[in-house]
């Protein structure tokens, strides 16, 4: 569920929070944890219980076109979503002065190395680093030292601005729900399930674990906002947008 928090992820909560304030930010957050869990719980269940992943399941259900269908939007999904990766490792690394020829190749590598390589479970545990890497963001926004009387008052108080584009606030809605709810997230973690023979008898332990996830995704998306609002101190008016 950590994952949900990638390049992509991180510039959307900012710019919600950044278009619409963190009045609105924080209980829309909120809202998608449950969403979150909901969805991922759903494939904790059907990989246990039926050892298919979640294509065989679509292929064998409803036949080969909707099979095709789920499978060509996962990959054109899986496309951009490495291209929105890539760009944060562009990003990211210029700060450090490492050019986009050097970071951008390397990164694309190390991607290809440890997919194609390394047994799952290597590659499982190496992916479980990276994304403890996430929790960085938790210090930043303690070190910001965010006025928290403001945040609770641009909650409480937050409305809809006057002359907000319709379509515009749609899309961050949808934008926000795509890094809650992506494609990939269903295959992979059914994926998961059925590699590692849960059974069953699994599905509570599989529960916990996508409950901590989805936890701490809220909180650690939560920490990106919170580094503008003690750079930048406004009042909680403009908290609220």
């Amino acid at each position: 569920m950590i994952a949900d928090n990638d390049a992509g992820g991180v510039i959307t909560y900012a710019q919600t929070g950044a278009m619409y304030g963190i009045g609105f930010f924080i209980p829309f957050l909120l809202l998608m944890i449950p969403v979150a869990y909901i969805v991922q719980e759903m494939t904790v269940r059907l990989g246990a219980v039926t050892h298919r992943g979640h294509a065989e399941m679509i292929w064998g259900r409803y036949g080969a076109f909707w099979g095709v269908f789920s499978l060509l939007d996962l990959t054109i999904a899986n496309i951009l979503t490495l291209v929105t990766e890539f760009i944060g490792i562009r990003i990211g690394m210029s700060i450090f002065s490492v050019p986009p020829y050097l970071s951008v190749p390397i990164a694309w590598v190390f991607v290809a190395s440890i997919m194609i390589f390394p047994h799952y479970n290597t590659w499982e545990r190496v992916a479980l680093w990276i994304a403890a890497g996430n929790i960085v963001f938790v210090p930043l926004a303690i070190a910001a030292h965010p006025d928290w009387s403001q945040v609770v008052a641009a909650v409480g108080s937050w409305h809809i601005p006057i002359g907000t584009a319709l379509g515009a606030f749609t899309y961050v809605i949808l934008a926000n729900l795509g890094t809650t709810i992506a494609p990939w997230m269903l295959f992979f973690e059914q994926a998961s399930v059925v590699d590692k023979g849960l059974t069953i008898h699994d599905i509570p332990g599989g529960q916990a674990d996508t409950a901590i996830g989805s936890l701490s995704m809220g909180v650690i998306a939560d920490a990106p906002i919170q580094r503008p609002i003690r750079v930048h101190p406004v009042h909680a008016a403009n908290h609220q947008k």
